[in-house]
């Protein structure tokens, strides 16, 4: 019988280790940019692929996740507005907890991933 590759722990573990390793790369690039251009991260990921950024320091109108939102889509950069992730249902709050926050993946590869901190970068320099 052959030996399956999946089922090999050694060969899944060394496959692992390589993703995790490939990701903890992009996300400390990221973490780098962003922290270059004065946006906040209150808490680092230790799993998936985002970071919450804290847009707080930044000026007007781009402190705001939807106004950085439609500032990226003029540079064709996605981020996902912070008040998108506020279960707020009844809307019984005034004040929304996540204006000032954005979510920002390091999921692509590097190359793209680059193209779009530039991208931020050309945002954040607009203001």
């Amino acid at each position: 019988a052959e030996s399956c590759t999946l089922l090999d722990v050694e060969a899944t573990m060394q496959e692992t280790r390589a993703i995790q390793k490939h990701f903890f790369k992009k996300r400390e690039y990221l973490l780098e940019r962003l922290k270059a251009l004065n946006v906040l991260v209150d808490t680092e990921p230790q799993g998936g692929f985002y970071v919450w950024a804290n847009l707080s320091e930044l000026p007007a109108p781009i402190n705001d996740g939807m106004n950085f939102f439609d500032e990226g889509l003029k540079e064709k950069v996605i981020t996902v507005p912070g008040m998108f992730f506020d279960v707020n249902p009844d809307r019984k709050r005034f004040v929304r907890r996540y204006q000032n926050y954005s979510r920002v993946s390091f999921g692509p590869e590097m190359e793209i991933l680059e193209l779009g901190m530039d991208a931020i970068e050309r945002v954040i320099n607009k203001f």
